[in-house]
């Protein structure tokens, strides 16, 4: 069986990958959404099509509000390991 210890820091190392993930996916949303913003004729930007810009534009923010979030947990996480492991005597 794994350690606190480790434990916590294999899911810190995790939550630390995917926030990368959630973050690089909000940035390439945001590409997208600039893009569809400025070659979308507004005339032709109507209906679902305007929808899905709009949409774009929210699913961005709620992923950036996300990997922020996650940022804030694994900052917690960190606390948690470094004061378990300064709590913790030195094995001989």
């Amino acid at each position: 069986m794994q350690s606190k210890d480790a434990a916590i820091s294999d899911v810190l190392n995790q939550n630390v990958e995917a926030a990368e993930q959630i973050k690089a996916a909000a940035s390439e949303l945001e590409v997208v959404h600039a893009v569809l913003s400025t070659k979308v004729q507004p005339k032709a930007a109507e209906g679902d099509l305007q929808a899905a810009v709009e949409r774009t534009a929210e699913i961005e923010q709620q992923l950036s509000e996300t990997a922020q979030a996650l940022d804030k947990s694994n900052e917690m996480l960190r606390e948690i390991d470094a004061n378990q492991g300064a709590s913790t005597p030195a094995k001989k």
